[in-house]
């Protein structure tokens, strides 16, 4: 979207065209259906930043969302800072792959149990919680200081009933509390970069954000294979792992998951540019274990 942006502003620029910013927004909004105008009143809690060094710090590359402190995702509006990763809109699809699997067993099941693991500022489960009904999300972090964002986010949206906050590595915070095979659905924004490629990495993602929320190992691989492993143990049969990969990824992970015989029906879910970025698997039913 911002590169077609930028290249309707060149054109118009290069046409002559007076104000060729307020054209172009204006062109936005309009091609928007009237979305971009509707974010005007919230502008103002911008209006107390010094833009002179918010300029500086984009220059030396800190993230915007950082320096704001705010975060945008899926039409949320989310606190953000240097402890949890900034959401990307990759991860979108993930959130949606998620609710359409929980829409579809909300007729047969009136609460659906769910673990987000790797919360970070809490986008995927307040995501989640904010459009599905009868949900109950537990949702993890090795990271102290990142789930002090996600509260603060949580407060915002009024969701701590629906979901409850847990600091631990992957699932070793439930061991021993009875959520071995209740668990509907399992999600997750692992980390899935190479050890090798994180210096080929813009250096507002790779100087900026939290290293341990992106570092995979030689291949990336390194998160798969426990979570994957670990998590059909806390599915229900019929429950459902997605997860987010590493563009090129999917013929490694795949491999994992078909290692692994407790799960059935992986599917691939693409970005908007025919990317895929998504994995879902299914935990073996009792039927399709006698098949």
């Amino acid at each position: 979207m911002f590169s077609e942006l930028q290249k309707a502003y060149d054109i118009f620029q290069n046409e002559g065209i007076e104000d060729p910013l307020s054209e172009i927004l204006h062109l936005a909004n309009i091609a928007s259906g009237g979305a971009l105008y509707k974010v005007d009143s919230s502008l103002r809690d911008l209006s107390h930043l010094d833009l002179a060094q918010l300029a500086q710090k984009r220059k030396e590359g800190t993230p915007m969302e950082y320096i704001v402190g705010k975060a945008a995702f899926a039409g949320l509006s989310l606190h953000c800072t240097e402890k949890t990763i900034v959401p990307t809109e990759y991860t979108k699809v993930l959130v949606d792959v998620a609710v359409d699997f929980l829409k579809q067993r909300q007729a047969s099941v009136k609460e659906q149990a769910i673990i987000e693991l790797g919360t970070g500022c809490g986008n995927i489960a307040i995501a989640i919680a904010m459009q599905i009904e009868g949900v109950k999300i537990l949702a993890t972090d090795i990271s102290p200081e990142a789930l002090e964002i996600a509260r603060k986010n949580l407060d915002t949206y009024n969701l701590s009933d629906k979901i409850t906050l847990v600091c631990g590595d992957l699932f070793s915070p439930f061991q021993g509390l009875g959520y071995e095979g209740s668990i509907d659905l399992i999600t997750c924004n692992p980390p899935y970069i190479p050890t090798s490629s994180l210096k080929k990495l813009p250096p507002e993602v790779v100087k900026f954000q939290p290293r341990i929320a992106l570092e995979a190992g030689p291949y990336g691989m390194d998160f798969f294979s426990k979570m994957i492993n670990d998590s059909i143990l806390m599915l229900k049969p019929g429950g459902v792992l997605v997860f987010e990969i590493g563009a090129g990824q999917e013929k490694l992970v795949t491999r994992i998951l078909s290692r692994n015989s407790g799960y059935e029906d992986i599917k691939y879910f693409k970005d908007e540019d025919g990317v895929i970025r998504v994995l879902s698997a299914a935990k073996r039913t009792v039927s399709s274990l006698e098949a």
